[in-house]
């Protein structure tokens, strides 16, 4: 089943992002302890304009769980989606800390930020069905293009993403890693 998320879902949304984070390999990471920079990530997942926002998740629920989830927004919003954590940083004067510092995406495309399986559910098709429902998501955001950016070596998420009509349209260094950026056209 596929639903949008919940206020209550917020850590486990946190935990299934910070699997992707992890694997970016953010130099945040390394500044501030992992569950104080969990404790800040929640905080901003409360504010809707964060890239991050439970009201821009969508998650697949099986047997009761959450096992996956998929965050996305207007590419034109890009400069301002991480000013909610911004804030709350500030005031706790880590003002220097940011998640992301590299462009990731475009006006005139709704960008998949993040997808992710919960590990006990993966290879059970959960990427395949957030993405499946991301079209009409996307359509009623008044949108016709979704991007992503896959990295370059992680040839099981391509697969995928070719499988389900994304097409490489670029490239993109984020966070010291390589990655192919894929765009889908929605009929």
């Amino acid at each position: 089943m596929i639903r949008t998320a919940e206020k209550k879902d917020i850590k486990e949304l946190c935990d299934l992002v910070w699997i992707v984070l992890k694997d970016m390999e953010l130099p945040i990471l390394n500044e501030l302890p992992e569950e104080q920079l969990k404790k800040l990530v929640q905080e901003a997942m409360l504010d809707d304009n964060y890239r991050y926002s439970y009201n821009r998740g969508i998650v697949c629920i099986r047997d009761s769980q959450i096992a996956g989830v998929s965050f996305g927004y207007k590419g034109e919003l890009e400069p301002i989606i991480d000013l909610p954590l911004t804030k709350i940083m500030k005031k706790l004067d880590l003002e220097n800390s940011i998640l992301f510092t590299d462009k990731e995406t475009q006006a005139g495309e709704w960008y998949l930020d993040t997808l992710v399986t919960s590990p006990e559910f993966r290879r059970q098709g959960v990427a395949a069905e957030l993405l499946a429902s991301l079209p009409d998501f996307v359509k009623d955001q008044g949108e016709s293009i979704i991007g992503l950016n896959c990295d370059k070596e992680n040839n099981s998420a391509k697969r995928l993403y070719e499988k389900m009509g994304y097409q490489k349209v670029g490239e993109r260094e984020i966070s010291g890693h390589q990655y192919t950026h894929m765009q889908y056209k929605i009929n």
